[in-house]
């Protein structure tokens, strides 16, 4: 912030927060737990009956009717740190931001030349700049069912499932957010204040909170003609979800910024929001699948979506001598484009597969329409690559290890590309237990997200560390004859 202040017109960047809308609907869910520990590849891993919505083609391996029911636990970890450097004209405002000011003694008044500017302004509350929380959750994940069926020339396979769709837990929190957003750097800087033209600046705490998932439960359908080595399926998807939802703003002060000094006034505001989003959407699945004795191919496509969220807020206003309660109610949209995913999964030795796949979010295309039907394309697209490997040491015994890429759909706040989203790396661990009619599977999962905000003179350094377990149980319940 060398020659100014800077203001943005971006005042829903991650950075600063911004209101709750379709937070977490891209956080789809891996539902088979032997998935996860392959490293997302949902291909190859034989009578699977929990790839059923993620790659229905390849229900085609089922010989016997199953029943598959899973759960998983999740451990998050958020952390915020921020940092500041000086900024010029107005040197005390990085030590007010990071709470350091009590380090200043008060400056003697009676020296010659002093004046109300020399003033050290303090914070008027004891919030840091950093934070640090702890968020757990316990869910089901899937509960399946599936038969095979053979005709003639081609065999069918038909199943049923409720899944977790989407993981829709959300947090984040911002403990100094100034708007007009000045320490932004895009897009342009404003000229800097003068005496007789100062600018105000609110200065407050920003938290947003939101728990609950979304659900589907549907059917899918899988044809097979082994004489072709060639698979196909379709899966389809009815989704609803609720969420818990809660929103605060803190006041910490009003800045005014004059040419060469900045004064901080008390302010008394507390800004609640309480309530309740409904999800609902439908979602379906094409897929198709070479296979042959050591090599599988297959390419999965979801058709664009529309999922409609319905809120109702109810909304606290204190300033200290007055309380106000609103209720505010409304829908908006969110449209997904096609997506899809490319796999391939290689079986060199009969106790050995490596499985590889490339996903296609392209989600900087959807589209999404406020209550208001003001349209706009908040997100960010990514292409992510996985891989996994599975071993059979005894033919009791499955060890499977792998690698995933997952993203967010926003940039970070200043980020130099403007289309590269938050992404980091999940790694996966786990086993799978055969015995008679039984299958185990139980999967670890761990991924630290981390990534920087940049404004003009700060830094916010933001990290997420997950730790998951998945767990599922199926049963061949029988094999079926023609």
């Amino acid at each position: 912030m060398a020659g100014g202040l800077a203001l943005t017109l971006q005042g829903r960047a991650q950075g600063y927060g911004g209101p709750l809308e379709m937070q977490g609907l891209h956080q789809l869910s891996l539902q088979a737990a032997s998935v996860r520990a392959f490293g997302g590849v949902a291909l190859g891993l034989g009578d699977e009956v929990g790839l059923m919505f993620q790659n229905p083609a390849a229900l085609y391996t089922l010989d016997g009717l199953q029943l598959s029911l899973g759960a998983h636990q999740e451990n998050r970890r958020l952390r915020q740190v921020q940092e500041y450097a000086p900024v010029r004209y107005y040197p005390n405002l990085s030590l007010l931001l990071e709470g350091l000011t009590y380090k200043i003694p008060d400056p003697d008044t009676s020296l010659v030349g002093f004046s109300p500017r020399d003033t050290v302004q303090r914070p008027f509350d004891d919030i840091g700049p950093n934070w640090e929380r702890t968020r757990r959750y316990r869910r089901p994940l899937q509960g399946m069912i599936a038969v095979p069926l053979t005709f003639e020339r081609v065999r069918l396979v038909a199943g049923l499932g409720v899944v977790e769709y989407a993981n829709l837990d959300h947090y984040y929190q911002n403990n100094n957010v100034l708007n007009p957003p000045v320490l932004s750097q895009r897009p342009l800087p404003t000229p800097r204040p003068t005496d007789d033209n100062p600018l105000q600046v609110d200065w407050y705490q920003f938290a947003r909170a939101r728990s609950g998932a979304l659900r589907g439960i549907g059917g899918a359908l899988a044809l097979d003609f082994p004489k072709r080595g060639v698979a196909f399926g379709v899966s389809g998807l009815v989704v609803r979800g609720s969420t818990d939802d809660w929103e605060q703003e803190v006041a910490r002060g009003k800045l005014t910024f004059y040419s060469n000094a900045f004064r901080v006034d008390s302010v008394y505001r507390h800004v609640t929001r309480r309530g309740t989003s409904d999800f609902k959407g439908q979602e379906f699945t094409f897929s198709g699948l070479l296979y042959g004795r050591s090599v599988q191919v297959a390419v999965v496509l979801k058709p664009p979506v529309t999922f409609t969220r319905t809120f109702s807020q109810e909304v606290t206003t204190d300033t200290g001598d007055r309380q106000e309660v609103q209720t505010l109610r409304g829908e908006d949209r969110m449209r997904l484009p096609w997506r899809g995913w490319i796999g391939m999964v290689l079986q060199p030795r009969s106790d050995l597969r490596l499985g590889i796949a490339y996903e296609l979010r392209p989600y900087g295309s959807a589209r999404y329409t406020d209550a208001q039907g003001n349209t706009l394309r908040p997100w960010t697209s990514a292409n992510l690559l996985r891989v996994g490997v599975e071993v059979a040491p005894t033919a009791w015994l499955r060890l499977r290890g792998g690698l995933r890429g997952e993203s967010e759909v926003f940039v970070p706040e200043g980020a130099p590309i403007t289309d590269d989203a938050v992404s980091c790396e999940v790694y996966s661990a786990g086993i799978g237990i055969v015995q008679a009619r039984f299958r185990f599977d139980l999967t670890y999962e761990y991924a630290h997200l981390k990534y920087q905000d940049a404004w003009a003179s700060a830094l916010s350094r933001n990290s997420t560390v997950r730790h998951a377990l998945a767990a599922s149980l199926t049963v061949r319940l029988g094999k079926q004859t023609p």
